[in-house]
């Protein structure tokens, strides 16, 4: 199917069959799935709250203080360990103004999270996603791998050597409106990437735009979808939490 052929598909159907257009289909009985990607920027007994409402699979990011902040924090610490324990998978929010922050600041972050959190990875926010910051991002990348689940956020899709450097890429953040555009301009090429390889990050999204894409989603895409608004989209979970956590674990493994 051509790109043009493909942009007035999905620009044309209903909220029901857009987001099957874009992402495949639904998960099979017995598939192994993709966890969600959740932006927990939560206090600690909000992530308390987030890790029950939605046990199992999940990757979760924390963010104290825009990192980890200056000092440990025992709440956290207790907050982190309980969701742990619920079988989510916790990594640390590192920003790096999209290149410009000197990555020994970047990487100090990063062991303050491992010392005082056990975290279980890095997620790297304001992630560039031209050519030109490939070598910064590949330094880091050498330095922080091997010590767990390595996330990059550009938001967009980037530059394809940035899928050599983590183990998951946001390709996509932003409101649900924007949603069906954004996917159709994407390079070809993208469809050579595992699905298990990006992520979305789709909020601003009502319960019926938020079934639409949760039903049809492929098993393998690490899918978050809130009802949360700018400026702080991912400041408390969505209302059908619950029932998202359900729908992303039907049918698997």
């Amino acid at each position: 199917m051509s790109r043009a052929v493909l942009v007035v598909g999905i620009l044309t159907v209903g909220a029901g069959l857009l987001a099957s257009a874009v992402l495949g289909r639904p998960a099979e009985r017995g598939t192994t799935c993709a966890p969600s990607l959740i932006p927990a920027y939560l206090r600690p007994d909000g992530i308390v709250a987030l890790a029950d409402a939605a046990p199992g699979r999940r990757l979760l990011i924390v963010n104290p203080a825009s990192g980890p902040g200056e000092h440990p924090d025992a709440d956290y610490r207790r907050a982190i360990a309980h969701a742990q324990a619920r079988g989510a998978r916790v990594l640390g929010y590192v920003a790096t103004t999209f290149g410009a922050r000197h990555s020994a600041a970047v990487l100090a972050d990063a062991e303050r999270y491992r010392d005082w959190y056990g975290v279980d990875g890095i997620f790297l926010d304001e992630v560039s996603h031209d050519d030109a910051q490939l070598p910064y991002y590949a330094a880091l990348s050498r330095s922080l791998h091997d010590d767990g689940e390595l996330v990059l956020n550009p938001g967009t899709v980037p530059a394809r050597g940035y899928f050599d450097l983590a183990d998951v890429v946001v390709t996509y953040e932003g409101p649900f409106a924007d949603y069906a555009t954004r996917l159709a301009q994407a390079p070809d090429w993208l469809a050579d990437i595992p699905a298990d390889r990006t992520a979305h990050l789709v909020y601003a999204a009502s319960l019926t735009e938020a079934r639409s894409l949760l039903a049809s989603a492929g098993p393998d895409l690490h899918l978050y979808v809130t009802s949360g608004t700018p400026p702080d989209p991912w400041g408390s979970p969505p209302p059908y939490l619950r029932e998202e956590a359900e729908r992303r674990s039907q049918g698997c493994a």
